[in-house]
This record gives structure tokens, sequence and C-alpha cells, in this order.
């Protein structure tokens, strides 16, 4: 079931295009679907779809960035 609202998480640790790209990559491969949108300057990323919190929480994880409860 899709999320009603977008989830949004704070990854301190995104600081280029590169990590953007990764943090995506890596949203994509449990949810190809997914809407992903980053903000460098702000550290927030914003998820659209289908997966659940802890799924989209450890697959940034696994891609080797620390992801925060957007506050």
């Amino acid at each position: 079931m899709a999320n009603s609202t977008p989830l949004q998480f704070d990854v301190p640790g995104m600081t280029c295009d590169a990590c953007i790209k990764a943090i995506t990559k890596a949203i994509h491969r449990i949810d190809p679907d997914a809407q992903v949108s980053a903000d460098l300057e702000t550290k927030r990323v914003v998820i659209g779809g289908k997966a659940e919190a802890h799924q989209l929480i450890g697959a940034v994880e696994a891609a080797g960035f620390a992801v925060k409860a957007a506050a």
C-alpha cells in the first residue's frame, strides 16, 4: 500500500550529487517506483512510495548513510 504522505528523513552525511544518486539507487532497490527528492542544503530526503519507513531507513543505512527522522 502506498504511503499517503511522503516520508521525510534527515541524512547528515549527504554532501553531494553522488550521495543523492547512491541514496536514490538504494531506495529504488526496495521500491522501484518510489519518488525520491533530496536537498543538499537541508540534508533532507523526501520519499513517496509503498515501502515502510523502516525499510527505507535500512536501505539508506546499507548505502552507508546515517538517517534521522525529520524534525
